[in-house]
C-alpha cells in the first residue's frame, strides 16, 4: 500500500491509537511513551520516508521550539533589550538580506515550474508523487528549501525589533511569519508535491516582487521615486489568496484524490490570510484616502486664513511702527540695524556736511535736495527744530531700507520734508 493510500486510512490508525491511549490511561503507564508510539504510527502511515534523515524533519519539536523562540524575542525579549538603546543602523545588512531573498525566491519559483508545474502538473488536480524519480526528488528537495526559507524570514521581524520599528510589527506580520514555518514543515514531511505546492509557486513570485521592493526602500531617499507600486503589492497578495482558495475549493468539489484533510487546511489558511490582508488593505489605502480629502480642503483653508492673518499682522506692524515714529517713541534704530546686519548710517548733520562739502567731486544732484531742504528749514524754523526734524527724516529713510515702512510717502515723511 502506498503512502498516498495510507493517508486516506489515517482515521482508522487514529482510532487505534486512541484505544491504546485509553488502555495506557487505565493502566497508569507513561504518557510520553504513548506520544512516541503515536508519532511512530503517524510516520509509518503518512510521512514521506525521504524526509526522516533531513535536519529538523524527524519530528516537529525543533520547528516548534524555533517558533516559540521567535515569538518570545519579537514580542518581549527584543523590545525589552532595545528599550534604553538607540536603534541599530542595519541599512547595508537589510539591503543584502533582501537581495538574497529576491534571488532565493526567484530560484524557488523557477524550480517549482521545472520540477512539476511546467512538466505535466495539472492545475485542477495533482496528487503527490512519492516515487523517488528525478522530478519527484527535485520537487521534494525544493519543498525542503522552501521550509528553510521560511525559517530565514524570521529575520524580517528581528530587523524591525533591532531598529525599534514596533509599528511595523502588526498582528498580520507576526501571524504570517510564525505560522508559515510549520506549514512548510508539514508540506515537506507529508505532502512534498502535488496540489500543496500550488500556493508555493504564487508565493515565490510574490516574494520576488516584495523583497525587491524592500531592497529599493532600504537603499535610500533617491530610490523612493521607484516605489510608486507599493499599493499594488498588497493587491497582488490578495489575488494570490483568492487563487489559492479557488484551487482548494475545486479540489474538494471535484473529488480530486489529493487528501481532503490537507485541502481543507489549505482552504482555511488561505481564507484567514485573505481576511487579514483585505483588512490591512482597507485600513492602509481606502480609509486613508477617504480621510485625505477633508484634510486637504482644511489645509487649503488654513493656508488661506494664515495668509490673511499674515497680511493683517504686517499691516498692523507697519501702522504701529509709523505711530511710534509719529510719537517720537521708536525703538532704537541702531538695534534694528544690528538685527538686520546693515551698517549704521552717519548722523544727519555729519551726512549733510560730508556730502555737500565735497560736492565738486561728485554730481551736484547728489545733495541738491538736501541743500534746498536745509536752506528752507534754516530760514523758516529754529535750529533745534531743524536738527530734530532732520534726524526724524533720516530714521524714516533707514526704516525704509529695512522694509518696515511702505514705499509710498507717509504722513510722517511729508511732515519731515
Amino acid at each position: 500500500m502506498s503512502v498516498a493510500e495510507n493517508f486516506t486510512d489515517f482515521s482508522a490508525g487514529s482510532r487505534y491509537v486512541f484505544q491504546m491511549a485509553v488502555e495506557e490511561y487505565h493502566t497508569g503507564r507513561n504518557w510520553s511513551g504513548l506520544v512516541d508510539r503515536y508519532w511512530l504510527i503517524v510516520e509509518e502511515l503518512i510521512a514521506d520516508p525521504r524526509a526522516k534523515s533531513l535536519p529538523f524533519m524527524d519530528n516537529p519539536l525543533p520547528t516548534l521550539g524555533m517558533m516559540i523562540s521567535y515569538l518570545l524575542f519579537v514580542l518581549w525579549l527584543g523590545p525589552l533589550y532595545m528599550r534604553d538603546r538607540k536603534p541599530m543602523d542595519l541599512r547595508r545588512v537589510i539591503i543584502f538580506y533582501n537581495m538574497f531573498q529576491v534571488l532565493l525566491s526567484g530560484y524557488m519559483f523557477y524550480e517549482h515550474l521545472m520540477a512539476g508545474w511546467l512538466r505535466g502538473y495539472s492545475l485542477t488536480c495533482q496528487t503527490v508523487d512519492y516515487d523517488d524519480g528525478p522530478l519527484s526528488r527535485r520537487m521534494f528537495n525544493l519543498c525542503y528549501v522552501y521550509y528553510l526559507s521560511k525559517l530565514s524570514e524570521f529575520a524580517d521581524t528581528v530587523f524591525f525589533v533591532l531598529r525599534k520599528k514596533q509599528s511595523q510589527i502588526t498582528d498580520l506580520h507576526v501571524y504570517h511569519h510564525s505560522l508559515t514555518p510549520m506549514e512548510a514543515w508539514i508540506l515537506t514531511k507529508f505532502i512534498a508535491g502535488g496540489n500543496a505546492t500550488f500556493p508555493n509557486v504564487i508565493n515565490n513570485f510574490v516574494h520576488v516582487l516584495m523583497y525587491f521592493y524592500y531592497m529599493l526602500s532600504a537603499m535610500g531617499p533617491r530610490y523612493q521615486k521607484y516605489l510608486w507600486w507599493k499599493k499594488y503589492m498588497t493587491e497582488v497578495q490578495i489575488i494570490q489568496f483568492i487563487l489559492c482558495i479557488a484551487h482548494c475549493i475545486n479540489a474538494l468539489v471535484s473529488g480530486c484524490p489529493f487528501p481532503r484533510f490537507i485541502s481543507t487546511l489549505l482552504l482555511i489558511n488561505a481564507s484567514i490570510f485573505l481576511v487579514l490582508f483585505m483588512n490591512f488593505y482597507i485600513q492602509s489605502y481606502k480609509h486613508k484616502a477617504a480621510i485625505a480629502k477633508p484634510i486637504e480642503s482644511s489645509k487649503v483653508q488654513e493656508v488661506t486664513e494664515d495668509n490673511k492673518l499674515s497680511n493683517e499682522e504686517t499691516t498692523t506692524t507697519t501702522t504701529a511702527t509709523l505711530t511710534e515714529i509719529n510719537n517720537n517713541s521708536i525703538v532704537s534704530v541702531e538695534s534694528l540695524l544690528e538685527k538686520s546686519g546693515k551698517p549704521l548710517p552717519p548722523a544727519a548733520d555729519q551726512h549733510n556736511t560730508d556730502s555737500c562739502e565735497h560736492m565738486e567731486l561728485s554730481s551736484p544732484e547728489n545733495c541738491l535736495d538736501e541743500t534746498i531742504t536745509d536752506i528752507s528749514l534754516q530760514t523758516e524754523l529754529p535750529k533745534d527744530v531743524i536738527e530734530s526734524t532732520e534726524g526724524l527724516r533720516q530714521r524714516i529713510v533707514t526704516l525704509e531700507e529695512l522694509q518696515l515702512v511702505p514705499e509710498h510717502p507717509s504722513r510722517v515723511e511729508e511732515l519731515a520734508k
